[in-house]
């Protein structure tokens, strides 16, 4: 994203009046920004590869790593006969969440 391309986010934003509105606008910047920081970050690692890289002002440091796949629970409760009862009998409390999701 450019300063003039902020600016203007910035400027767009000072003049709606409705926070739905102006929560969509921000959202769909956030969107947008975070598509450009995983493109960035992918096309460092891919031009640098792992270790601590020094720009002109700032350092970033990368880092390759393995990551387990998930657990298919239900195929493995499955394979040892636990039943969803038993399986909530290990369940821990649950909580409430609020989710606020702006639509096109």
């Amino acid at each position: 994203m450019t300063t003039a391309t902020l600016i203007q986010t910035e400027a767009l934003i000072s003049t709606i009046t409705n926070d739905i509105d102006a929560l969509y606008v921000l959202d769909q910047q956030a969107k947008a920004l975070a598509e450009q920081v995983k493109a960035m970050k992918d096309a460092i690692a891919n031009k640098y590869g792992e270790g601590e890289h020094k720009g002109e002002l700032h350092t970033v440091n990368v880092k390759m790593f393995d990551v387990s796949g998930s657990i298919d629970y239900v195929s493995l409760c499955d394979a040892y006969g636990i039943t969803l009862k038993v399986v909530d009998t290990f369940r821990k409390a649950g909580r409430v969440d609020i989710r606020v999701s702006p639509k096109k």
